[in-house]
């Protein structure tokens, strides 16, 4: 039986740490900015809070003391590696680097494939393999690694070897269990969690809709290949058929969108983390639109942005192959269902939208969702008892 989220929010504060050995967190991106500092950092200090000892081992491209002191005021002793060379050489040259920095360790929390791959080279017997996503499989969707290359057949053995040796794993969704059970032929729901991206709901607090003025329409995060750019693009156009509509993009860097963006009304800011919840409160709704044809890698997703705009009571537009996003923003009336694989109308789509930036009670089953799902304190606590069954667990299976 595979537990999520839901099954830890009851009481999910009051858990502490007993009897756990020294956990070495190792992430493979950097704490510092985009995704690690949304969700690695928020993990660890939280984990730390609960009085777990980590060492907490990422790749940076830049230091940054204001992290390196807020992670040793916390009590996590950070090692950060430089980051190297970008591509498949580097790439290979960070898991050779984070296999050495990992002898030793008595348990390993390894997040994505590359840091499974260290643990493994590193001959680690205790560890936790944190699927995050079907990794190789979204690399080849976003062009990133070619189909068929000696790099895509050295991940999916790795993979394969994550999925029969790690002594427990956590994934963002309870879809992806069944598609790697039946491509590794390897029984995973008794060792599995669902741990999904999680947000701090003290900092991402729950707020009213914004008063008069056009619907504010939020895409931010990263944009890459992985996402629908033009069918988000074509649900704001329709949107600003109708009425005024502000499209604010809080992408870092230039994107490859640019030129479409010209013509909308669109706003352009930058924001660091700790200004993302009033960014998402100054909005009406956000916009998570991945690309259908992304294929069976969307079953292991879920976007970060996801649970920051539930948390602050603002419905979120998905796409079908979401698996478990779109079943929950349906269930919950907290969003809308959208794209290449749905059958209906863009019409439609943008229907629901306005019924629901119109209907006061949208903000707080958006809320409840949150709160259910997507709860850093409860995604903890099922950390914890991850590490509790991978320290009282022998080797992994051969």
């Amino acid at each position: 039986m595979v537990d999520g989220p839901e099954e830890y929010r009851a009481g999910a504060r009051m858990r502490t740490v007993e009897n756990l050995p020294v956990v070495t967190y190792l992430s493979m991106d950097s704490v510092t900015s985009t995704v690690g500092a949304s969700q690695v950092l928020a993990y660890v200090e939280r984990l730390a809070e609960r009085g777990l000892r980590l060492d907490l081992v990422t790749f940076e491209e830049s230091s940054d003391d204001g992290v390196a002191r807020r992670l040793a005021d916390g009590g996590v002793a950070w090692r950060p590696q430089p980051f190297g060379r970008r591509g498949p050489v580097g790439g290979l040259g960070r898991v050779v680097r984070a296999s050495r920095l990992l002898r030793g360790a008595q348990l390993v929390h390894a997040r994505s494939d590359m840091a499974a791959a260290a643990t493994m080279l590193a001959g680690v017997d205790r560890w936790l393999w944190d699927v995050r996503s079907l990794w190789v499989d979204q690399k080849v969707a976003t062009g990133v690694v070619r189909a068929g290359s000696l790099e895509e057949r050295i991940f999916r053995w790795v993979e394969r070897r994550s999925a029969w040796r790690a002594s427990a794993l956590v994934t963002l969704t309870a879809s992806v269990v069944d598609e790697l059970e039946r491509r590794h032929g390897v029984q995973l729901a008794d060792r599995t969690r669902v741990v999904t991206t999680c947000v701090d709901l003290d900092r991402f607090a729950m707020s009213p809709m914004p008063g008069s003025g056009p619907i504010r329409v939020l895409l931010s995060g990263t944009l890459n290949r992985y996402y629908d750019v033009d069918a988000m693009l074509a649900v704001v156009a329709e949107l600003q058929r109708r009425r005024p509509v502000e499209l604010v993009v809080a992408s870092p860097g230039v994107t490859e969108w640019e030129d479409d963006f010209i013509g909308m009304e669109v706003s352009r800011v930058s924001a660091v983390p700790e200004e993302m919840p009033e960014l998402v409160a100054s909005c009406h709704v956000g916009l998570c639109i991945c690309r259908d044809d992304a294929g069976v890698s969307l079953s292991a997703a879920m976007p970060t942005k996801i649970g920051e705009f539930l948390a602050v009571g603002r419905p979120v537009v998905v796409n079908p192959g979401l698996v478990d996003a779109a079943g929950l923003v349906e269930s919950w009336r907290a969003g809308v269902v959208q794209g290449s694989a749905r059958p209906g109308s863009l019409v439609d789509a943008v229907d629901q939208i306005e019924a629901l930036v119109a209907d006061s009670g949208t903000p707080g089953r958006c809320r409840a969702l949150a709160a259910d799902h997507f709860d850093l304190d409860a995604g903890v606590s099922a950390l914890l008892d991850a590490y509790a069954d991978v320290a009282e667990a022998g080797e992994g299976t051969p």
